[in-house]
């Protein structure tokens, strides 16, 4: 790892999230935070979370980029009301990768995003039933192990599924852990991601886990190797720059250019509508999540269940004269080309 970029991204600011923040504000070697979750506070989050009463009611990412500014008003500091699959990829680009998710979809989803930007990542969770508390380590090399790598069958069944229609979510299982458990696995974890910013194992051969058993006053540390049957392919991107705005750029210049359009992370739908107010809209554009409402601001769906993973000059040839922002495009989105080897970041 390069200490010279220093940014990292911290993907759940619940508990441990949430208490894990004050620790890296405070890490003289970091000059970036990206902060993704998509949710607010609630008045349940006071007793497990690191908050105040003035913070329910506001979204995770900005209460907490205002208390980090607080602490560090040099730290550049990124809030964004997303969950991390859903931030375009390329503003994901740094030193390090931290997941304080509670859903296994949305683990699985960050670690396909570390190894397709070669970045290595670190995963927490705590389970408040056994007072368990665990820290994994993951570089990204030819020989190093992604999550994916120690899954079997049964593992797989119990990935949380989403569907374009929003009739089901990638929302994990709530930990019932205390706000000290929580505060415990962000310290061990502070501590790894310290020695990781001051160069230290940044690409372990093996993953790493550390495992706490506060009930019983042990610790525990294990390592795992590469699976050559994991059925993730351990495949990395390899981006390069592409000058065209999206609010400036229209689907058929871009086609004309690229041959095709796909956006890693999302499909394109016909129409979306809202399951608030039955707001329809029938254009072309990506099923990004958290696309809003323009009549009520409430998440819209898609309508139907037809989806496109990639646009030829075929299937937009009534919408060529959109521009790409106005399909879904965000600046930072990683868009893959008709040739699937090139990338390009929208810069």
């Amino acid at each position: 790892m390069q200490t010279e970029t220093r940014h990292i991204v911290v993907a759940g600011l619940g508990n441990t999230g949430s208490h894990l923040l004050p620790h890296l504000a405070r890490m003289d070697r970091l000059a970036r935070l990206t902060l993704a979750d998509p949710d607010t506070y609630a008045p349940g989050n006071l007793a497990a979370q690191n908050i105040e009463g003035p913070d329910v009611g506001l979204p995770k990412a900005v209460a907490q980029a205002a208390k980090l500014r607080r602490i560090n008003p040099g730290l550049e500091i990124v809030a964004m009301q997303d969950r991390v699959e859903d931030v375009p990829r390329g503003l994901l680009i740094g030193d390090l990768l931290v997941s304080c998710l509670d859903s296994r979809a949305a683990r699985q989803n960050l670690n396909e995003i570390a190894w397709r930007l070669h970045t290595p990542w670190i995963d927490c969770g705590i389970l408040g039933s056994q007072n368990l508390a665990r820290v994994n380590i993951y570089g990204i090399s030819d020989d190093a192990p992604c999550l994916e790598c120690a899954w079997g069958h049964e593992d797989y069944l119990t990935v949380e599924q989403e569907y374009l229609c929003g009739a089901g979510s990638g929302s994990g299982y709530p930990s019932m852990a205390s706000s000290a458990l929580g505060a415990l696995a962000a310290s061990v974890m502070a501590i790894e991601i310290s020695r990781l910013l001051q160069g230290d194992a940044a690409a372990p051969p093996a993953a790493r886990q550390i495992l706490v058993d506060a009930g019983h006053r042990s610790m525990r540390v294990t390592a795992s190797r590469r699976n050559p049957w994991c059925r993730f392919d351990h495949r990395g991107w390899t981006i390069e720059p592409w000058r065209r705005r999206p609010d400036r750029t229209t689907v058929g210049e871009a086609l004309s250019a690229l041959g095709s359009i796909q956006v890693e992370g999302h499909r394109f739908v016909s129409a979306m509508v809202c399951p608030n107010c039955r707001h329809e809209e029938e254009s072309l554009r990506l099923n990004r999540p958290l696309e809003r409402c323009p009549a009520c601001n409430r998440r819209m769906v898609s309508s139907g269940f037809g989806s496109l993973e990639r646009l030829s000059p075929e299937v937009a040839k009534e919408h060529f004269h959109l521009t790409l922002a106005q399909i879904g495009l965000r600046v930072g989105d990683i868009v893959s080309s008709g040739n699937r080897h090139r990338r390009i970041v929208e810069a």
